[in-house]
């Protein structure tokens, strides 16, 4: 296996990138065919496009990324500030980034997702009590065992966790703004089962952590489906219905 084709593989597998877009794609299938093109906004390393398969799927991140794969488009800019014009993308996405927004400007990112959409819009972010709660957990361990805060939690901590129904009601609002009806659906994701499991073996051992990261995977079909009262994430679907 080539070097780029081993890294993309681990990004598919490895359960803190795959936990955050396996379910998302899953949900998007019916709404792909071969005219499909998706904007992923927040996309990290490889976002959506390790997961599915579209005529075009352009990623923009303030992080730059050097990954290449067919059909995968990087550009370096921002969720608050798109360069495209307005229903440029029959998807739009935004995969676990208003959670490192400051509230006051999570507005505009959904504003911004409403404009580039023509069909779909999809956002996911962790969301609820439990969630919040074990990542302060998370914080207290590592920081208790002297060990680095990463960026991500530090970035978690900093504002309240979106809400979902928050998140629709902002959706439909600046959809009504521009004449346009949605039909809404919030879907859950990542049980909080593995959230804890792979946060505590983080806080203990490095090379522990890798492994559960790893095999996770594999116990999902004996876990509990994600259900509101046991899920870190909530997934938010808007369908653009009167175009």
């Amino acid at each position: 296996m080539k070097n780029g084709s081993l890294r993309k593989w681990l990004y598919k597998m490895a359960w803190d990138t795959r936990c955050r877009n396996v379910d998302v794609a899953h949900i998007l299938r019916p709404f792909i065919n071969n005219e499909t093109t998706i904007l992923d906004a927040g996309c990290g390393e490889y976002g959506l496009s390790a997961f599915v398969s579209a005529k075009s799927i352009v990623g923009i991140d303030i992080l730059p990324t050097d990954a290449q794969t067919h059909g995968f488009t990087f550009i370096h800019g921002s969720l608050i500030s798109l360069p495209f014009a307005e229903r440029s993308f029959s998807i739009a996405a935004s995969v676990d980034v208003l959670e490192h927004l400051p509230e006051a400007v999570r507005p505009d990112a959904v504003r911004q997702l409403v404009e580039i959409a023509r069909d779909t819009i999809i956002i996911t972010f962790p969301s609820g009590r439990m969630a919040r709660e074990i990542d302060e957990k998370f914080n207290r361990e590592l920081t208790d065992s002297r060990q680095p805060i990463p960026d991500w939690l530090s970035e978690h901590l900093e504002n309240q966790y979106p809400d979902a129904d928050a998140t629709v009601a902002e959706i439909v609002a600046e959809a009504n703004k521009r004449g346009r009806k949605v039909r809404t659906s919030v879907f859950y994701s990542e049980n909080l089962t593995v959230a804890k499991y792979l946060r505590w073996s983080a806080a203990r051992s490095r090379y522990l952590y890798l492994l559960g990261n790893l095999t996770t995977v594999f116990l999902l079909p004996i876990l509990r489906e994600a259900k509101k009262d046991n899920a870190y994430r909530a997934i938010v679907l808007a369908e653009f219905i009167n175009d």
